[in-house]
């Protein structure tokens, strides 16, 4: 028996020992990370500048994995599935948070399945419209909704996405009737006001747009103007309470050693301060965040709770 108690107590300091070493190791293989969206939209964009700096940094490969679907919750399920050792990462945001909040059976339990590990920035919504609408505002565009009620439409990202959301608050705090129209992306959606086929869009990838003339700009969906676009106002400014900020962030499968989260934090951070990360955040309007690895998992604890008192009351519980 005792013979048996020494084995096991070796076996467990062997297995130790290895764990250990293969904590310091980290990261001695590729890294992929999965964006749970589709290419071209800020998710992507944002993946692939910090995997292109992340791999120079670690000198290894990063590889970024498109894995679209189910309002992002494919992709989430995905990392949240995979091996907790630090070489699969979920680039996810907002929209991580929401799928929790708007789905009856959501695909990934947040607080069990996946440990938040860098924030990256944060980002208002923009609500543009096509450059022709007869508008310069939004009190002026909510008098036109409410002139012709069920004639104007909202275009958006997908059901359950915070642009969706967006739509669905503006709608009901400013006592408007108009048309949701979800599309698949962002890309897609900024398209069709473009083109004029629907009238307004609420998504975070409309400043390129704006700043080229191609839409028209009215305000920003956060609770204070951008410090990147100072010219555009807050919806709240005429919709009292109205606040809806898109954030990314990266995320691993729950488990995944403490030690190998705080480096990817430490390494992420450092990436997101070089000029190149600089200059593609404003070129996004986007904001560098500023929190730690243990800041940033309080903010998500408090970011579900938030989400989930306001849509509560819109008896929004999709299957």
């Amino acid at each position: 028996m005792y013979r048996r108690q020494l084995l096991r107590a070796a076996a467990c300091t062997a297995l130790a020992a290895f764990t250990l070493a293969s904590q310091a190791a980290w990261p001695d293989n590729p890294i992929k990370i999965i964006v749970p969206f589709g290419a071209g939209g800020n998710t992507d964009i944002l993946a692939r500048m910090v995997a292109q700096q992340l791999g120079e940094e670690i000198n290894q490969p990063v590889i970024v994995e498109n894995k679209p679907g189910a309002g992002s919750m494919l992709g989430s399920l995905a990392a949240a599935r995979s091996p907790a050792d630090g070489y699969t990462l979920l680039l996810g945001g907002v929209a991580t948070v929401l799928n929790e909040v708007t789905y009856k059976k959501p695909l990934v339990d947040m607080r069990k399945e996946l440990v938040p590990v860098s924030l990256l920035a944060t980002v208002p919504n923009y609500l543009a419209v096509n450059p022709k609408l007869p508008v310069s505002n939004t009190i002026e565009l909510i008098e036109l909704l409410r002139s012709s009620p069920g004639k104007y439409s909202c275009a958006n990202s997908g059901v359950g996405t915070s642009t969706y959301l967006s739509c669905i608050l503006f709608r009901d705090m400013a006592k408007v009737d108009m048309v949701l129209v979800p599309y698949k992306s962002g890309v897609q959606a900024l398209s069709d006001v473009i083109g004029g086929s629907a009238t307004m869009v609420m998504v975070n990838e409309s400043l390129p747009y704006i700043r080229q003339g191609q839409l028209k700009g009215l305000a920003v969906t956060s609770a204070e103007r951008s410090p990147l676009t100072p010219n555009l106002p807050p919806i709240a400014d005429t919709v009292p309470g109205y606040d809806v900020t898109s954030w990314y962030a990266i995320f691993a499968p729950a488990g995944t050693p403490d030690a190998i989260v705080q480096k990817v934090d430490r390494m992420v951070r450092k990436v997101m301060t070089s000029k190149v990360s600089k200059d593609k955040l404003d070129s996004l309007g986007a904001v560098a965040a500023t929190m730690d690895q243990k800041q940033f998992a309080v903010f998500v604890d408090k970011e579900l709770d938030r989400w989930g008192k306001i849509i509560r009351p819109l008896n929004l519980q999709l299957d």
